[in-house]
């Protein structure tokens, strides 16, 4: 059995040579040295970093600031928020309080989002960028796939079974990757995982 945790988009490069000008990568280090970020730091009377760190898909703040300076820290993230959503190549910025307090529309892209959120281990700030623009920096990498993008490139995956028997064909038809562990309990007869959620693949088990 064979699968993946994302899809794989073509690099901005390649995209360019196909008319797709759009296609960038998008500098999250510069993030906390930009103009807006910067303003909003001197109307917050911020004198050092906000933007603490980025780790895909999550903005981090500087908690520790934001409560030694008494600051309200849902106002923060949203303030941020609201300014990052107007940089280019943005498509959508959440903050953490928005989402555990679920005053959000009720939308594709805002499931998508609060699918891919933890109260307790989540970032400050979930960051979407549009389609086709890729972070230039993960793990010291440039990388053109991204976890949590919510984007049909990077959400569409391979699911592949072979042996045991089982004659080659192609099923294009929509399954998810957490209908393995059922398929494959299914195999052996065992009883599924406490946690499985999916559903047995019938081109695997047969009837």
């Amino acid at each position: 059995m064979l699968s993946a945790d994302h899809g794989q988009p073509e690099v901005p490069g390649h995209l360019h040579e196909l008319g797709i000008e759009d296609a960038q990568f998008f500098d999250t280090e510069a993030l906390d040295k930009t103009p807006a970020i910067a303003a909003l730091k001197k109307k917050f009377g911020v004198g050092e970093e906000l933007i603490q760190a980025y780790s895909q898909p999550y903005v981090y703040l500087n908690q520790d600031l934001i409560r030694e300076m008494g600051l309200d820290q849902a106002a923060v993230e949203l303030a941020v928020a609201e300014e990052l959503e107007k940089f280019d190549g943005v498509a959508a910025a959440v903050s953490s309080t928005a989402l555990r307090t679920s005053s959000l529309p009720d939308t594709l892209l805002m499931r998508s989002i609060l699918r891919n959120f933890h109260p307790k281990r989540s970032g400050d700030i979930y960051l979407v960028f549009e389609p086709n623009v890729f972070i230039n920096d993960f793990d010291g990498l440039i990388v053109s796939s991204t976890h949590g993008s919510p984007w049909r490139y990077d959400t569409f995956v391979p699911v592949i079974f072979a042996g045991a028997g089982l004659q080659p064909m192609t099923v294009s038809r929509e399954i998810a990757p957490y209908d393995i562990a059922p398929t494959l309990a299914g195999y052996l007869g065992v009883k599924p995982p406490s946690a499985a959620i999916g559903n047995p693949l019938p081109e695997v088990l047969g009837d």
